[in-house]
């Protein structure tokens, strides 16, 4: 049952709807069931109100039935009139115990559709975790280089402080580095705390070209482990998207820690991994992630984002469906395909699309 927002304006109308029943009913001559027309405005109360509201419009209904048979029919009795106040009062009866039972429906639709989405929230930061988790060597190594940094030009500062004649410029240099150097670190640590943290998603406008720089700088250190060369194609000047910053970051990170898991097999110099992002033509954006493995063999394509279906002998089957449900929450898309032998990863590609701001919103 569709529900329309109560207004003021919108209860005003629908009282006056039910005087209007009860004006024609009772002062008309018309020797007709009027009074049935009530059942609309219990239908109208239905998709304004909640239970509670619902019944009260009812109440009103079968008062209005009652005084205008009472006030029209008061100094005689007349069977047809009788007939007509009994189907009236019985279709406004019958009407508000179907409303009540198609609200009882939509609100137990409404509570399904609340905990489903509270429990994909909580296996997308189950699974930013686990990812966090096999991410650890490379967050460590980018936490640990601006400490190293903050180390080193600490010690310089002492240096230059113990010389007999103290250099308070150089002093002044080193101090600059190492706010340089915390500040860093503090943008590590706030994007892993974001990926660790259970929140419900905020969408707002940001841009594409940033958060995908911002998984880069979390891989590189994956990257170099495993001997992946970086091939980075952004396209200049994309206007910002809509979405959640953490979402996103999740669904790109998990594309490219599959291709660097998917070329694997590689000799050295040969696993490349690109990254583009373009404008499409309808005002949209897309992002796209390349590898130089193995490629997807077709039979596997159309499986490859059902839940529990996974390519990899330890794989939970999970990371891909978890990125659609993420993807097409955004209103966008995501797809995969076998790239052969074309372009400079000749692997496979998955790749996903945003609609522009305007198209995006609920």
């Amino acid at each position: 049952m569709y529900r329309v927002r109560s207004t003021p304006l919108l209860s005003a109308l629908l009282v006056g709807l039910m005087l209007t029943i009860f004006a024609i009913d009772t002062f008309s001559p018309l020797d007709m069931a009027i009074a049935v027309m009530y059942v609309v405005v219990v239908l109208l109360s239905a998709s304004m109100w909640q239970r509670r509201g619902v019944l009260f419009t009812a109440e009103a209904c079968l008062a209005l039935a009652l005084l205008s048979y009472i006030m029209t029919h008061s100094g005689y009795f007349s069977p047809p009139a009788v007939g007509r106040l009994v189907a009236s009062l019985a279709a406004i009866g019958i009407t508000t115990f179907l409303a009540l039972r198609g609200l009882d429906a939509r609100n137990a639709l409404l509570a399904r559709e609340e905990a489903l989405h509270k429990l994909r929230v909580q296996l997308a930061h189950a699974s930013r975790v686990t990812m966090l988790g096999e991410l650890a060597a490379s967050i460590a190594h980018e936490v640990n280089q601006p400490l190293a940094a903050i180390a080193a030009h600490g010690q310089a500062s002492l240096r230059w402080m113990d010389r007999p004649q103290p250099d308070l410029n150089e002093v002044r240099c080193s101090v600059n580095a190492i706010l340089e150097a915390s500040s860093r670190a503090t943008d590590v640590i706030k994007r892993i705390r974001a990926l660790a943290r259970r929140s419900e998603p905020q969408r707002m406008e940001l841009e594409l070209n940033q958060v995908a720089e911002e998984c880069v700088t979390l891989l590189w250190r994956e990257m170099s482990n495993h001997r992946v060369a970086l091939m980075l194609e952004l396209a200049p000047e994309l206007p910002p998207v809509r979405g959640d910053r953490v979402e996103l970051q999740q669904v790109v990170i998990n594309l490219m820690m599959n291709a660097v898991q998917a070329m694997s097999h590689c000799a050295p110099g040969e696993a490349v991994l690109v990254l583009r992002t373009l404008r499409l033509a309808d005002g949209g954006q897309q992002l796209s992630v390349s590898d130089s493995g193995h490629g997807i063999p077709a039979e596997q394509l159309p499986r490859l984002f059902e839940p529990f279906y996974s390519t990899k002998t330890d794989g939970m089957g999970m990371g891909l469906p978890i990125c659609r449900s993420i993807i097409e929450n955004h209103g966008g898309r995501i797809w995969a395909r076998d790239d052969g032998q074309d372009g400079p990863a000749s692997g496979a590609t998955v790749a996903f699309s945003l609609p522009e701001p305007e198209a995006a919103l609920p």
